[in-house]
């Protein structure tokens, strides 16, 4: 993997996060509502350059830990999904 962590946060911030509700350009929250100290799966399952890491850490510009606020808005707009999302987990 050739990203570094900004611009993997980047990568994973256009999209809106199907876990916690994040819209596009801000990073994953916490229950309590406070900035994630990582993305959450699904969100950065959705970049293809990122579906084999196994956690991608919240850069520490976007201030892990402290209460959650809405981020810019993306200079360019993310198209629609064409694909479906890889689903992660297991069968027995």
């Amino acid at each position: 993997m050739d990203l570094t962590p900004d611009r993997a946060a980047s990568a994973v911030e256009r999209h809106d996060c199907p876990n916690c509700d994040a819209p596009a350009g801000s990073a994953c929250r916490t229950r309590g509502g406070k900035t994630a100290a990582k993305y959450h799966t699904p969100r950065f399952a959705l970049v293809p350059a990122l579906r084999e890491e196994l956690e991608v850490l919240v850069p520490a510009d976007r201030h892990p830990g402290r209460a959650w606020k809405q981020g810019p808005a993306l200079a360019v707009v993310p198209a629609p999904h064409t694909e479906r999302p890889v689903r992660i987990g297991y069968a027995r």
